[in-house]
Order: C-alpha cells, then sequence, then structure tokens
C-alpha cells in the first residue's frame, strides 16, 4: 500500500454533510441500532 504524501494528497475529502453526520451523536446512535437490527434479523433468517 502507497501511503506516499502525494498519494494522501489526492484522497477525498469528506462534504460538510459527511463531516456533519459523522458528529452528530443521534445519527450515530441511529446507524448502531439499524446495523444491530439487520444481524439479528440475519441470524434468526438464518441464512448468514
Amino acid at each position: 500500500m502507497d501511503t506516499s504524501p502525494d498519494t494522501i494528497a489526492r484522497a477525498p475529502l469528506p462534504t460538510p454533510r459527511t463531516l456533519r453526520r459523522r458528529q452528530n451523536l443521534a445519527y450515530q446512535t441511529w446507524r448502531f441500532v439499524a446495523t444491530n437490527l439487520r444481524m439479528i434479523r440475519m441470524v434468526t433468517k438464518g441464512s448468514h
């Protein structure tokens, strides 16, 4: 993996909307709950 400064400089920056979501505790909580519910549903269905 090339981690040269040039490669890092070309990496896309997150949008302001993405940054707000990353810092929003309510959004993070919702995503945590939604992910866990999806995992529980997969396990109970038996299609994992």
